[in-house]
């Protein structure tokens, strides 16, 4: 499987409010340790062999091309000059479903599906293979965190099938979604309809009640910056372990 061939959609059209009282800067573009946020997902998007990136944005969409325009800059490194990167804007605001079913003309047969506001290390070629073998439309990667109040935890059948979201879960440890998605053209033209809608709050759910959704565990490192308290942590985390050549 030539990842090159598979274009990645980035979810990048958020307002996001929770961070809005620090920064009125989309949150993909948030500086963490010298670089926008985003630009540690395409580097690790490009070690991976993908090429085509689309990145999905509403908010303040004129910021992601005036920042990711400059390749060879001190806080874009080279070699994602090698990435073909695309901006593909909503008129108006469309959801995370919206978004997606807005790409689809952009997807051949599948799709990587990522949101720009996290970062999880993984395999990306090991969620595409269990795609295949399932036979799914849609595979989902979850990743296991200390604490799960703040995102909703994961309900795990036998074989890894994804079974239900509980979305006010009591704490402790768990599985979550990770907000990457392995996705076919089958799923973008079925599953979402024309018009706003929300991939997590309605799409999903709904999807997984008519087929059997498997799910690849991711066990590296994750963080999403959606609070000011992850925001700082993501400061003395970054770059990650497999992107120390960054530095």
């Amino acid at each position: 499987m030539e990842l090159s061939r598979i274009p990645v959609l980035i979810l990048a059209g958020g307002r996001g409010t929770r961070l809005s009282a620090v920064t009125e800067v989309p949150k993909p573009l948030i500086p963490v340790a010298g670089r926008p946020f985003v630009t540690y997902l395409l580097a690790d998007l490009h070690q991976q062999g993908f090429r085509r990136i689309f990145l999905l944005t509403g908010y303040r969409a004129d910021d992601f091309e005036q920042a990711l325009r400059h390749p060879t800059s001190a806080a874009f490194p080279a070699c994602l000059g090698e990435l073909d990167i695309r901006f593909l804007v909503e008129a108006t605001p469309l959801g995370t479903g919206g978004a997606l079913r807005q790409a689809l003309p952009h997807v051949a047969t599948q799709a990587l599906v990522m949101n720009g506001d996290s970062y999880c290390e993984m395999d990306y070629l090991g969620l595409f293979t269990r795609l295949k073998a399932q036979s799914a439309a849609l595979c989902l990667t979850a990743v296991c965190v200390e604490d799960v109040r703040d995102y909703g935890c994961l309900s795990l059948g036998e074989g890894d099938r994804l079974e239900g979201f509980e979305e006010k879960p009591a704490s402790g440890r768990g599985w979550i979604n990770a907000g990457i998605y392995g996705m076919t053209r089958r799923f973008l033209e079925h599953a979402i309809p024309p018009g706003p809608s929300s991939l997590e709050r309605e799409i999903l759910p709904d999807w997984i009640t008519k087929e059997a959704t498997p799910v690849r565990r991711a066990s590296g490192f994750f963080r999403d910056i959606g609070t000011p308290e992850r925001l700082q942590q993501a400061e003395v985390e970054f770059p990650p372990p497999n992107l120390l050549w960054l530095e």
